[in-house]
């Protein structure tokens, strides 16, 4: 039963959704055609007014309050997150840095040691 009602509530709050994916595109329409002939100003402080009453119109509805849950979560999920202190990360970044001169200097002798032989091949006459 609760499923059902589930199915009936996000059936009926889809318009929702559907309403702020109009205004969103509206408001891009506005924008690029600039019918009143606005100036920079004026046509960025109009999107940025539609594009947040999009917002509001979008977390009223049940993908809105899902994806409002989710950032929640996230933020929670960040709060544990053990960063690392300056000193590991100057050693990290300086074995990394490292780690690429070394590769960087293998990729140059196996290039050398491929061109080499590349020459070496095309230079012989069979003929």
């Amino acid at each position: 039963m609760a499923k059902q009602i589930d199915n009936l509530k996000s059936g009926s709050d889809q318009w929702k959704t559907i309403l702020a994916v109009v205004v969103v595109i509206a408001t891009l329409a506005l924008y690029y055609v600039n019918p009143l002939n606005f100036n920079s100003l004026t046509k960025v402080l109009v999107t940025l007014a539609f594009f947040i009453a999009a917002g509001g119109i979008f977390t009223k509805s049940s993908q809105g309050d899902t994806f409002v849950h989710f950032l929640k979560e996230t933020r929670i999920e960040l709060r544990k997150v053990v960063w690392p202190t300056r000193e590991e990360t100057l050693k990290t970044t300086g074995i990394i840095m490292i780690a690429v001169i070394v590769v960087a200097i293998f990729l140059w002798i196996v290039d050398a040691f491929f061109t080499w032989g590349v020459q070496s091949i095309s230079s012989i006459n069979i003929f």
